[in-house]
This record gives C-alpha cells, sequence and structure tokens, in this order.
C-alpha cells in the first residue's frame, strides 16, 4: 500500500495538475463581519492556499456592503474595496480584517483567481480583547437551492448576485419533515442580508430543530448565495455545506476549465517548440461566455468563446467541457502561429492540442469522446446545434468522424514530446483497471 501511494504522489506530481476537492477559481464569501463596540467585535480573515507546485496564483479579492455597493475593508494596508495578492506556489496568505468599524459592519466578499486555490474564511468573535470563539466556512459558489440544519436560532447569510431585485423563500421544516413556517426575503440587486432564523419566522417554537430550505421564489433557476451557522446563546459553529452540487453554476465551472487549462498552455506550447504563442498575452485569448440560446462554441482572433448552453449540454463533466474549451484555444493557437501546430487538418490538430492541455491541467482526455458524442447527439436535432458550430460547414459529420478516431487521437497526443513518456503514469493513476490495450 505504501508503495502505490509513493507511486501515486510522484506521478501526479510530475504532469497534471489534481486539485483539492473544493479549489476554485471563482471564490465566494456569503457573509464577512468586522468591527463593533470593544465588548463584542468580529474580525474576519481570508486564507487562501494555492495547491499548484510550480506555478503563482493570482487572486483579486472584492468586498461588499449589505446594499450590494462597495465596502472599504481594512485588511492590513488601509481602508480598500479590493484586495490583490499574489499566493505562492504551494503557499498560503492570510487577510485579517483590521477591527476598524465602532459598530459590527457585515457584507460579503467575492474572489477570482487565475489558479484554482483552497479558500476558507474565519470569523473570529473578541469580548473586551479577549478572542472568545473562531468559526471557519469554506468559499462557496452560486446554488439555486440550499439546504441545512436548524435551530430557531440559526443564522443565515444569503446574497442576491443579480442586477435586478430577487426574492427567495425560506422554508423550516419540523424533525418530521412537515413544514413549520416560511418567509420571503426581498433582496436588492447585489444585496446581502443576514437574519437568524427566528428573526423571519418568529412563530417556531423555542425547542425547535429541525432544517431549512433556502430557494428562490421569483424565478426557478435564479441563482443565489447563502451560508448558515449554528447559533445557541454566545456559541456560534460552523454547519456543513447545504448549496446543491448538482446542477452546476456553469458560468463558474466555464471560468474553472478555461483558467487551468491557460495555466497548462505555456508548458504544452514549450514542450511543442512553438515559441511564437502566448495565450496568456493580454487580448489574445479573453473568455467569453455566451446566454445565446444556441449550442455553439469559437476560438477566433483574441477570444474564446463558450455558449452557456454547449455547457449546459456537456452537463456536470469538467473533462468533456475541458476538451471543448481546449480545442478553441488550439483554433486560437492556430491563428497566432500561422498555421497548424502539429497536424495537418485543423480540427484534428485542435483537438491533439486540447488533450496536451488537459492532461498538463489533470482533466480526463477520455472526456473527449463523451463531448463529441454529445454534441453528435444534439446536432441530430434541428435548431438545437449552430449550424456553423465551430464554423463547420459539417458540424455533425466532423463530430461523427473525429469520435470514430478517438482512440488514434490519444495515442497520438501522448506521443506528443509535453507528455510522452507520462500517458502510461497517468494509465496507472486514474485509469488502473484499463486493459492493457487501451492506448492511455
Amino acid at each position: 500500500m505504501l508503495r502505490w501511494t509513493c507511486f501515486f504522489i510522484l506521478a501526479v506530481s510530475c504532469f497534471a495538475q489534481f486539485d483539492p476537492e473544493g479549489a476554485h477559481v471563482d471564490l465566494y464569501f456569503p457573509h464577512l463581519a468586522d468591527g463593533g463596540p470593544v465588548k463584542d467585535q468580529w474580525q474576519t480573515s481570508f486564507i487562501f492556499v494555492n495547491p499548484h507546485p510550480s506555478i503563482p496564483a493570482n487572486v483579486v479579492l472584492s468586498m461588499f456592503a449589505d446594499d450590494g455597493q462597495r465596502l472599504s475593508l481594512d485588511l492590513g494596508g488601509g481602508g480598500a474595496s479590493v484586495q490583490a495578492v499574489t499566493v505562492p506556489p504551494l503557499g498560503s496568505v492570510t487577510l485579517h480584517s483590521a477591527i476598524s468599524f465602532a459598530t459590527t459592519v457585515t457584507g460579503y466578499a467575492i474572489a477570482s483567481s487565475d489558479l484554482p486555490l483552497q479558500s476558507t474564511v474565519l470569523f473570529r468573535r473578541i469580548m473586551n480583547g479577549v478572542p472568545q470563539q473562531e468559526i471557519s466556512a469554506a468559499a462557496t459558489l452560486p446554488s439555486t437551492q440550499y439546504v441545512s440544519p436548524a435551530t430557531r436560532e440559526l443564522g443565515i447569510a444569503i446574497v442576491n448576485i443579480y442586477d435586478v431585485p430577487k426574492n427567495f423563500l425560506i422554508t423550516a421544516f419540523d424533525s418530521n419533515g412537515a413544514t413549520a413556517g416560511t418567509s420571503v426575503v426581498n433582496l436588492a440587486a447585489h444585496a446581502h442580508s443576514s437574519f437568524d432564523l427566528s428573526d423571519r419566522i418568529p412563530s417556531l417554537p423555542a425547542s425547535f430543530t429541525g432544517s431549512v430550505k433556502i430557494t428562490p421564489s421569483t424565478q426557478a433557476t435564479d441563482e443565489f448565495l447563502a451560508w448558515t451557522l449554528k447559533v445557541d446563546g454566545l456559541v456560534t459553529a460552523s454547519l456543513p455545506p447545504g448549496r446543491l452540487e448538482w446542477p452546476i453554476s456553469h458560468a463558474d465551472r466555464i471560468t474553472l476549465v478555461y483558467r487551468k487549462l491557460l495555466a497548462a498552455a505555456p508548458a504544452a506550447l514549450a514542450g511543442l517548440d512553438i515559441n511564437n504563442v502566448n495565450l496568456n498575452a493580454f487580448g489574445v485569448a479573453t473568455l467569453t461566455i455566451s446566454p445565446e440560446q444556441i449550442i455553439n462554441a469559437l476560438g477566433r482572433p483574441g477570444f474564446v468563446q463558450i455558449d452557456l448552453s454547449l455547457s449546459q449540454l456537456i452537463s456536470d463533466s469538467p473533462s468533456e467541457l475541458a476538451f471543448i474549451v481546449g480545442h478553441e484555444l488550439g483554433h486560437v493557437a492556430q491563428l497566432q502561429h500561422g498555421s497548424t501546430l502539429t497536424a495537418a487538418d485543423g480540427e484534428h490538430d485542435a483537438d491533439l492540442f486540447a488533450m496536451t492541455l488537459m492532461i498538463l491541467a489533470g482533466f480526463d482526455p477520455y472526456g473527449g469522446a463523451g463531448a463529441l458524442a454529445k454534441l453528435s447527439m444534439a446536432s441530430g436535432t434541428p435548431n438545437l446545434v449552430a449550424a456553423m458550430f465551430d464554423d463547420l460547414p459539417d458540424p455533425h459529420g466532423s463530430f461523427n468522424a473525429r469520435l470514430s478516431s478517438m482512440m488514434s487521437t490519444l495515442g497520438q497526443a501522448c506521443a506528443q514530446s509535453p507528455v510522452s513518456g507520462l500517458c502510461g503514469a497517468y494509465k496507472a493513476v486514474i485509469h488502473p483497471n484499463f486493459p492493457a490495450t487501451a492506448p492511455f
């Protein structure tokens, strides 16, 4: 067992970047608190950990007040609503609020990173200068539903992430699952609210225990940010995350996949001995997430466009989405290079480049087959997939042809210098029960 563990560590560290559970490039903190009278103060700390072994992560943290406007918070360098920091490879950065407000100020924060980070927020309660307790919670993502254990004094924080007002329904259930009370929270654009459950549903008995569900009441597909904390007198404790794991937040998933692949691009291009392409240069491959109701993806000079509908077709497979995003990055690289990168056919060449990026970024290149199969399925239905998907004159034919040669493409990808010699280790770690004849 020890030998297998050592092999796993060696194999993972030498190529693909596998991230800890919960690491993300979009980091949402649905609550922060700072200040208060000396007898009862709050301090908020943000901790960022970079799991990448060789690339520093650049993160920008933005703070917002309850009304959704920018909140100037002193995190050690004076008051500011935006704080930018660099987290070293395998390193960490902690930002402490300075407890600078005479009365307790609440709000929320959103961080954006160019690499997936682990992130935690700590709330410290200080009474007469003496720390009394500390509560931690991991960064979260938007969801269409939140479920949590509850007592009458459950602490709830909720954020409207939209540019227009939204309403959210709070429903309390007793220990038998029967509805014990409801309340609607009305939030202005980008507004934040925090309260005890009893503030919203005062009819709950003092002995109430059960659960609480938060759902949108303006539109069923509305997403929001939420956290809950167990409150028992002066004692406050964190609770397990309550957001739905699926359906996912597609904009956040697209951003995560795009930034992970972009981080792997320098190593991929260097390994292919291509020195006139820089996908990380400003304005070369800017991500555009389109809400248009047609399934499409594009790689053009200056940008990569991924439609939300395409991510929704891919559904809950980040590796399948990574193949599509990597393919479009391949087209941008071809345009900057002035020709294809390693193969004569442009589509096949973009597939090979996508797989190289996927291996280096920690995605499964077998996801390419799933992505092409879903696109082939969807292109068989009129008006579902763009007639010129990715500028292809015959998308359906292209999907099927590339799908039928996928095993060969995998083999060719493994023969390329950026990942040659690594595919065997990857196969042993990720696909240990595959037949010996599998190309990867």
